[in-house]
């Protein structure tokens, strides 16, 4: 950044590099947000009090998604300055949280039949599956476990975020039914992200990502935050909702939490974060 007032109120600023990196890219890391023992008991709260009790819902998106709104562990992930300073960097200094999802996938689960809903996950974007008006927000993904190659770790198409691919459909899957063909993609341009316990990346609305199935015999655990600007229009009620789903009409303001700044439009439906 050009040394002004935002990049002085920072702790964890990007660079001018790595702003740039962003947008040529569409995908910037990985950064350190926790150790890997401090992860490690976050983690344990986070599959005895949401991991678990979801596997027992016939629906789990409702205990694995929008945990910010009540779940302080989560929260604090969400809310670390690691990220929200570099978010900062990259989108301004008022910031919202609109939503966020753990990626969950099972130990030694095949990418087949109903347990492909959290193993291999096909090429997409995410602005597919969204419909915030204009489409502007930065995703982090964040390693709750360990992340490789082996149980199915995030990958990233560099470049990708500067177009929008037709999307397939696909009615037989769980989630994840849009996707974009292997065809279309050039393997080149593939970023592979092997993560620690307690790093992140963040990457683009645009950015076109996937990963493969879980084949080790432990799961795999992320946490994907979604930051926007009060710019934006942030409503209705998008697939797997999770617990906001039932709080608003589709054409309503989603509950959202204030990372830093304030709201200056004043027309979101801004919630207290409980961290």
């Amino acid at each position: 950044m050009g040394g002004g007032a935002l990049e002085t109120e920072l702790r964890f600023p990007l660079d001018a590099a790595e702003v740039e990196a962003y947008h040529s890219d569409g995908v910037i890391g990985p950064y350190r947000l926790v150790s890997p023992e401090v992860m490690a008991s976050m983690r344990e709260r986070i599959v005895d009090e949401i991991v678990v009790p979801g596997a027992q819902l016939d629906d789990p998106h409702v205990d694995y998604h929008d945990r910010h709104l009540d779940h302080e562990t989560v929260c604090r992930l969400c809310r670390g300055p690691e990220l929200v300073d570099r978010v900062a960097s990259l989108l301004g200094p008022d910031l919202l949280i609109w939503r966020s999802n753990f990626q969950i996938k099972q130990p030694l689960a095949e990418a087949t039949g109903d347990e492909q809903r959290y193993t291999e996950v096909p090429w997409h974007q995410d602005g597919a599956y969204f419909d915030l008006l204009p489409p502007v927000w930065v995703s982090a993904w964040i390693a709750v476990t360990e992340s490789t190659v082996d149980n199915g770790c995030l990958q990233v198409v560099r470049g990708s975020h500067t177009s929008t691919f037709d999307h397939d459909v696909d009615g037989s899957r769980h989630s994840f039914h849009q996707a974009v063909p292997t065809d279309a993609i050039d393997p080149d341009d593939i970023r592979v992200f092997e993560l620690e316990p307690g790093e992140f990346v963040l990457f683009s609305e645009n950015a076109l990502h996937g990963s493969g199935p879980n084949r080790t015999d432990q799961p795999r655990i992320g946490l994907s935050p979604r930051v926007t600007v009060p710019f934006v229009r942030v409503t209705g009620n998008p697939l797997y909702a999770g617990l906001d789903r039932a709080r608003h009409a589709p054409d309503e303001p989603r509950q959202m939490g204030l990372l830093r700044g304030c709201d200056y439009t004043g027309r979101h439906h801004i919630v207290p974060l409980p961290c």
